[in-house]
């Protein structure tokens, strides 16, 4: 049987030991769970008391280097802790392909959550760039934590997805709830004249405009995506977007929408276009609404390196 493993990652004091202890209390999250094993590799100010890892069935291991987890000890500590599943709250300072090398086949690793502060984000990523890098690249979650009003989320965005444009990004405040940043967290200006919605930030804009369709009606726009399916009976119109990744490559769901205005003749299932329009608005049932994109111009695109959308 497959034990679940969740890899934390960030520097020291960026949160991780928190973060790990508000799992650990989430009784939806810890149902049906007797034995947890905790894998420890640095301390921080935050600690674990006794008392707390015995009312939940936590062991706690303290190890010092991510080489350390060698096939041997794995199969020591799987054997002598019969874990249901595995936390393990890494070094920030040391690789982790020491560590995820050595891990049992049994040991399934479910997800790799990221911790940053915000407050010292940028002063990392100019003098230990390198070290970020280790932590960011294979990460699911990166959760931004003690943001403030004016934190900059496009410098912490932008240097994350660099890294790692499959990662999720969370912003949070002090104490863990969500940040209300004065920029927002879109990176784009919904404002502006004409948005021009680049190929990383297509799912962030597809589900806001999903959301909040009044905030686009009327707004001049640039896409650029596939020509998805075409509508029968219509020789002006198709459907149009791209495939978000549900769990795998072969499990996919369009984000798609309406264009209108274009001859659709000229273009085969599966192109890659840019087109530029405005959008309108449509009522549905219910008093709810969607976006259609009425076509002014149209071109033939280089797919993206990454065709998949994501949502931060």
């Amino acid at each position: 049987m497959s034990v679940p493993v969740y890899l934390f990652s960030g520097f020291l004091d960026s949160g991780k030991t928190t973060l790990i202890k508000d799992t650990f209390q989430d009784s939806n999250f810890m149902e049906g769970v007797a034995h947890t094993l905790l894998i420890r590799f640095e301390q921080g100010e935050v600690d674990y008391e006794e008392d707390f890892l015995k009312e939940r069935g936590i062991d706690l291991v303290t190890l010092e280097k991510h080489d350390e987890m060698s096939a041997e000890l794995a199969a020591f500590l799987q054997q002598d802790y019969q874990p249901n599943q595995v936390f393990i709250e890494c070094n920030g300072m040391q690789s982790l392909e020491p560590l995820i090398a050595h891990l049992p086949n049994e040991w399934l690793i479910v997800q790799l959550l990221t911790t940053v502060d915000a407050q010292t984000f940028e002063l990392y990523i100019n003098a230990m760039r390198s070290v970020l890098f280790e932590q960011l690249r294979f990460s699911d979650v990166v959760i931004c934590n003690r943001c403030r009003e004016d934190t900059k989320a496009a410098v912490l965005r932008g240097n994350i997805k660099a890294i790692n444009p499959r990662a999720t990004i969370y912003y949070e405040a002090e104490f863990g709830q969500p940040a209300t940043l004065k920029e927002g967290t879109l990176p784009f200006d919904k404002k502006a004249p004409l948005l021009d919605i680049k190929d990383d930030d297509y799912g962030l804009w597809y589900m806001d405009a999903s959301e909040h369709p009044d905030d686009y009606e009327g707004k001049s726009i640039i896409l650029r995506g596939k020509f998805a399916q075409e509508l029968p009976g219509y020789k002006q119109s198709f459907i149009f977007g791209r495939q978000a990744m549900v769990c795998c490559e072969n499990d996919t769901n369009l984000c798609g929408l309406t264009v209108t205005g274009v001859r659709i003749d000229e273009m085969n299932l599966g192109d890659w276009i840019e087109v530029e329009g405005q959008l309108t608005g449509l009522e549905l049932d219910q008093g709810q609404k969607t976006l259609i994109l009425k076509a002014e111009r149209v071109q033939f695109y280089n797919p993206p390196r990454d065709e998949f959308v994501y949502f931060s």
